[in-house]
């Protein structure tokens, strides 16, 4: 992901293998993941198939699994 002006560049592909590995890596479902992170499961469904979602949806899940990996990051040291 990349900014350019008030936008942001996303690969759909990219994000959505990043939070599908990050969801199979912590063993939970989507379901899970999206009660976790206050969306619905069509929501993870969506983004992990690289499905459009809204620019405030994909801002609000790249945050979440932003956290999410700062949080595995600083577990495993």
């Amino acid at each position: 992901m990349k900014a350019k002006g008030l936008t942001m560049i996303c690969d759909r592909e990219e994000f959505a293998l990043a939070l599908k590995t990050w969801r199979l890596r912590a063993g939970i479902t989507q379901a899970a993941a999206a009660r976790r992170w206050g969306v619905s499961r069509f929501t993870i469904m969506r983004a992990e198939h690289a499905r459009p979602i809204t620019w405030e949806m994909a801002y609000r899940l790249f945050n979440q699994l932003s956290h999410e990996l700062e949080h595995e990051v600083h577990d495993n040291n």
